[in-house]
């Protein structure tokens, strides 16, 4: 080689190793977030001060899954709110537990009558002082930010459920 800048075998493998590397960063912080608990609304399960680790999107609503949500209208409730614009910072959010899907009857304990409606979810907060579809109606399933899918620190005085998943 003559005037030329030399590239080893071993420095491409190193490049290719950090852009797959980066490329790889990326997509794991656009499919999760971590969220950080504010509130008693899912006493005994979360505590306030339990950062969760949330899988953007709708894969895994299901009845016992535990979602977190933009936070209702205070006037029209789920219904009245915009739909995400993929932004967390911000926002207001709500962590519940959904407790029926779209054509699915109302469970007893939310107070509505009939099926819940298409494209929509039922959730109620653990706590039996929460604000949930008991009060805002149905969730829309384009308020919803994701799905818990593991508690990332314990509950104060708890070291013992670090990593579990949450109790459906």
């Amino acid at each position: 080689m003559t005037g030329g800048v030399g590239v080893t075998a071993g420095a491409v493998l190193a490049l290719a190793a950090v852009a797959i590397g980066v490329a790889a960063v990326r997509r794991i912080r656009r499919s999760y977030v971590v969220v950080t608990v504010d509130g008693e609304s899912m006493l005994p399960t979360f505590s306030p001060g339990d950062r969760v680790l949330v899988r953007r999107g709708l894969s895994g609503v299901a009845p016992g899954s535990v979602a977190v949500v933009k936070e209702p209208d205070l006037e029209t409730g789920w219904s009245g709110s915009a739909p995400l614009d993929g932004a967390v910072k911000g926002q207001g959010w709500y962590i519940k537990r959904v407790v029926a899907t779209a054509s699915t009857r109302y469970p007893t304990e939310v107070g509505l009558l009939g099926s819940v409606p298409p494209g929509h979810v039922a959730l109620l907060g653990d706590h039996v002082r929460s604000s949930d579809s008991r009060h805002h109606g149905p969730c829309p399933e384009h308020q919803i930010l994701g799905v818990v899918v593991r508690r990332l620190s314990p509950r104060a005085g708890n070291p013992a459920d670090l990593g579990k998943a949450p109790v459906a």
